[in-house]
């Protein structure tokens, strides 16, 4: 007998499950995302590479011999300015009175007419000396204090003067208002002398210290957009479910239709503070700290630390921020760190006052006795401002080169080259491969076999000898070493990813929804790009994965052998060749380690992300 209650029940149940289908239904890539979710390797690797890619972008933020900010004043680009203000105001004058022929015939005698970077007439010679002009007196007017710069009015009036005579074509009356200017800058260098604090007992103007944000004028607008990319990034976990809950309500549906916003949000929102960045005052700024290391000119005196706004005085003031690394990545010591200081927290790295070690093989070799009787000098450790005490622990936390170069802040620094050249070599050859395969197997026949008997050719080739050989005849001055590096590897490897696309076009170019396309009158390119790539998709993402990580050992293998970036860059796999020598062995094995931990973690990505993409594991 049947249960009356049964067609309830089952009615109870297909309503329940079809209120749930409307309510949360997956598609393909929840359930991708679910599956990667529950596989803590993948997270691991995420989380490591995340940081990884944080610390190279990053990297001015965290190793940088330019203060973040900085309140001094520049004695030595004060006396720059005001010495060879005069100089530039002789070359106006001289420009004046000399006719058009006569300075293209000085410029023939010279050998420079026609030079790039040489002005070919009187006229844009004369801008040029105009700016010179103007950016030193940006320089004494910012320096001096208020009442003194009204000395500067009568010389700026006469090159004002001078200038606009010659516009007008009145070269007599240009000449004399331009020596007239030449007379008053004469007088200005020897009127407006800066006092120097280390003679306080001669007279002098006392300048007024400015704030400056050195580190912030060096960025460059890309280094804003990938820092501030970065930081969307890292904030994914926090604001994207914030947005999903607060302002999507938790709609799945809304959820899924946001994701393209939410990718072109971040892109977008990355380009336009990349593009405010050029509009700020930090962007492009080049003042008189550029003209020393700022280290250098402070241990020389040449600048001195003084609050913004605030006269020079005999002491100077705590004014200056450091990054926690203020080392910069060419900044070399002739000093006893020199020749491969060990990392200062290892037991064989101090060094004495005179400047030898304390212990360890370094000591012993100093300690023996030359067969000539000549022993070598120590140099004693110079400790710059910005710089730990000579054997503090973090002073060298990954010891130095043979140049005295932190190789801390190389490894940070030689990241960036290591990591976007594994990304753009993947990127590029991933969507080589993407056209040529889709076009091999979405038209078939004679295209197909013609491509796939170029794709035998290129991998019948030993893939990394051919790479060395057009690395080895590319010359760096036309292209530069970065970008021959990842053209080649591209041009050499795409071949993969071709055959994996080309194998889900024939298997997809005879469904029905391709069928459809096809009947409706769509291009080849729409059908291609737009209906069949979307779904044959699942491999590339695996391939592009794995080709990360042979483009950062491939060039890493390159730059070990020499044909790869050129001092002062570095890449991981240049500094690995900086010594071979066992005794030496933070060179070998930090840039190594990081190798090694970078390329585990892409594969352990794409490891995680095939096993996602199979069907089969969704059961």
């Amino acid at each position: 007998m049947t249960d009356p209650t049964e067609p309830r029940e089952v009615a109870s149940a297909v309503g329940s499950e079809e209120l749930e289908a409307t309510i949360y239904s997956k598609d393909y890539w929840d359930l991708v995302l679910e599956q990667l979710g529950k596989r803590p390797l993948f997270k691991l690797g995420m989380a490591v590479l995340a940081l990884l890619y944080a610390s190279a972008i990053y990297a001015p933020f965290l190793a940088n011999d330019r203060p973040l900010v900085i309140e001094a004043v520049d004695l030595k680009g004060y006396r720059g300015a005001i010495s060879s203000l005069s100089a530039v105001t002789t070359g106006m004058a001289g420009l004046m009175k000399m006719g058009d022929e006569e300075y293209t015939e000085r410029l023939r005698v010279a050998g420079t007419l026609g030079r790039e970077g040489v002005p070919a007439d009187r006229a844009a010679a004369l801008v040029l000396e105009e700016r010179a002009g103007e950016q030193r007196l940006e320089v004494i007017r910012r320096a001096l204090p208020g009442g003194e710069r009204e000395r500067l009015a009568a010389y700026e009036d006469s090159v004002e003067a001078a200038l606009s005579a010659f516009r007008r074509g009145e070269e007599t009356a240009a000449v004399e208002a331009a020596t007239q200017a030449k007379t008053l800058a004469r007088a200005l260098r020897r009127e407006l002398v800066a006092w120097d604090p280390r003679s306080p007992e001669k007279d002098g103007v006392r300048l007024v210290g400015h704030r400056r944000w050195p580190l912030l004028e060096a960025l460059s607008a890309k280094e804003v957009f990938f820092m501030v990319l970065w930081l969307f990034v890292l904030a994914w976990p926090v604001w994207n479910p914030l947005l999903n809950r607060r302002v999507l309500g938790g709609e799945r549906e809304r959820i899924r239709r946001w994701r393209r916003r939410k990718v072109l949000g971040v892109g977008g929102a990355s380009v336009a503070c990349a593009l405010l960045w050029t509009a700020t005052p930090f962007y492009g700024e080049a003042g008189s700290f550029d003209t020393a290391p700022f280290k250098g000119a402070l241990a020389a005196g040449d600048m001195w630390l003084v609050p913004a706004g605030e006269t020079i005085g005999e002491e100077m003031a705590d004014t200056l921020v450091w990054p926690p690394v203020a080392y910069g990545t060419a900044e070399t010591h002739s000093d006893a760190e020199t020749n491969f200081r060990p990392p200062t927290w290892s037991r064989h790295a101090r060094i004495d006052a005179e400047g030898r070690y304390e212990s360890g093989p370094r000591k012993r070799a100093a300690d023996s006795v030359d067969p000539t009787g000549y022993e070598v000098p120590a140099v004693p450790v110079e400790v710059r401002p910005g710089e730990p005490s000579v054997n503090h622990s973090l002073r060298r936390i990954a010891g130095t080169d043979e140049l005295g170069r932190d190789f801390f802040t190389r490894i940070l620094w030689g990241g960036r080259v290591s990591l976007m050249v594994g990304i753009l070599s993947a990127v590029l050859l991933t969507l080589l491969g993407v056209v040529v395969g889709s076009i091999a197997g979405y038209f078939g026949g004679w295209v197909d076999i013609a491509i796939m008997r170029l794709i035998e050719i290129i991998q019948s080739l030993p893939a990394f000898f051919l790479i060395l050989m057009a690395m080895a005849f590319t010359d760096p001055k036309v292209v530069p070493p970065i970008v021959a590096i990842v053209v080649v590897i591209a041009l050499i490897r795409w071949t993969g990813t071709a055959r994996l696309v080309r194998g889900e076009f024939l298997r997809l170019r005879e469904q029905e929804f391709v069928l459809a396309s096809q009947a409706l009158g769509f291009s080849d390119a729409r059908t291609i790009f737009r209906h069949v790539l979307p779904n044959a998709l699942s491999p590339v993402l695996v391939s592009a994965a794995f080709a990360v990580a042979a483009g950062i050992l491939t060039e890493s293998a390159i730059s070990f052998l020499g044909f790869g970036t050129r001092p002062p860059d570095a890449s991981w796999g240049a500094l690995v060749n900086e010594s071979k020598n066992p005794e030496f062995w933070w060179i070998q094995v930090f840039p190594g380690v990081l190798i090694f931990i970078t390329v585990t973690c892409y594969n352990l990505v794409g490891e995680a992300i095939r096993d996602a993409l199979d069907p089969k594991m969704k059961l």
